[in-house]
């Protein structure tokens, strides 16, 4: 079966709503799931899936790794520090 994505236009309250939202019914479900239901389970884990995708959709480029070139752009600009360059 194909899944079909759409974008949607929420902002950042929005995505904020909807992690505060996932976090009460992850609690609710980890409960469920340590009763007993097998069901709850398995929206458990979907749920945790569900969350990280959230996660790395939602991270700002300043939480990226550094590239290898900015990481030596960085390392040869850094305040200019050098001794030998006074």
């Amino acid at each position: 079966m194909l899944e079909t994505h759409r974008n949607l236009d929420l902002s950042k309250t929005d995505f904020e709503l909807i992690e505060a939202a996932l976090h009460t019914q992850k609690k609710i479900l980890m409960v469920q799931s340590e009763a007993g239901g097998r069901g709850a389970r398995k929206k458990l884990t979907d749920l945790k899936h569900l969350m990280k995708r959230l996660n790395r959709a939602t991270a700002s480029k300043d939480d990226q790794p550094a590239g290898f070139l900015q990481m030596v752009r960085a390392f040869f600009t850094a305040g200019n520090n050098c001794p030998h360059t006074r």
